[in-house]
């Protein structure tokens, strides 16, 4: 019987809380059903999001688990994601035998144990918690959708993602990048002093005294570099 801490670093940073909040979090939950953490998985490169049982840790926890083993996670929203996947994820740790321990919820969700009685609040808070757990995420959920899917359809479009705009273009009226002339021909000046063997940082100095353009020697060389990318055709 052994009791697996599982640690959720969410990569696109929207849920993250630290592993080493975590592991103290999990190991004083563990200490105080009588348990002790024998086993961390440290899940890290996936988002909130996705599927557990398609995350990398979440599926080796799922194949390796037995009867009698117990997990616990700081919060629900990082397991259950909606509802449907909740019920799976659940109907397949009771066939296995194995309990699931959140310690925002603060029991086992897959199978019936004692719950202290507390006359004056019933289970209406546990529905509460339940409930703004999964509402959480499925709101993470759809709104990490909606903006890869607005970025998927801009690019399709052709038109600019956002971010800095980089030196030579300009965003025009209906949201492409294009090239902005003056700047191009002040970049066929560095490339021609490029060509001639001069350096970034005397680049920089003649553009500074011709244009009164401040660009250190790697601002010169990434403006260069993307020039080339540009007219090569690999953006």
């Amino acid at each position: 019987m052994t009791t697996i801490g599982y640690i959720f670093l969410d990569v696109e940073r929207d849920q993250l809380i630290s592993l080493a909040r975590q592991q103290r979090e999990l190991e004083e939950y563990a200490r105080g059903m009588g348990k002790v953490c024998e086993e961390l998985l440290v899940e890290e490169s996936f988002a909130g999001s996705s599927i557990f049982q398609e995350r990398t840790e979440g599926k080796r926890l799922l194949d390796n688990v037995a009867d009698g083993d117990s997990i616990i996670t700081l919060k629900a929203m990082w397991v259950l994601g909606s509802p449907k996947q909740a019920l799976a994820l659940l109907d397949t740790l009771k066939a296995k035998g194995v309990s699931l321990f959140c310690v925002d919820l603060d029991g086992d969700l897959v199978h019936e144990t004692e719950r202290r009685l507390v006359v004056s609040q019933g289970i209406a808070p546990l529905v509460r918690k339940i409930c703004e757990a999964l509402t959480v995420n499925h709101d993470t959920m759809g709104h990490s959708a909606a903006i890869r899917a607005g970025k998927a359809r801009r690019k399709e479009e052709g038109k600019y993602l956002g971010g800095p705009v980089p030196y030579g273009f300009q965003v025009s009226g209906d949201g492409r990048l294009c090239q902005n002339n003056k700047q191009q021909s002040i970049i066929d000046e560095m490339v021609s002093l490029k060509e001639d063997r001069w350096s970034y940082r005397d680049i920089a100095k003649k553009m500074k005294a011709q244009h009164g353009l401040k660009f250190s020697h790697e601002g010169i060389r990434r403006i260069l570099l993307k020039n080339r990318k540009v007219r090569s055709g690999q953006e």
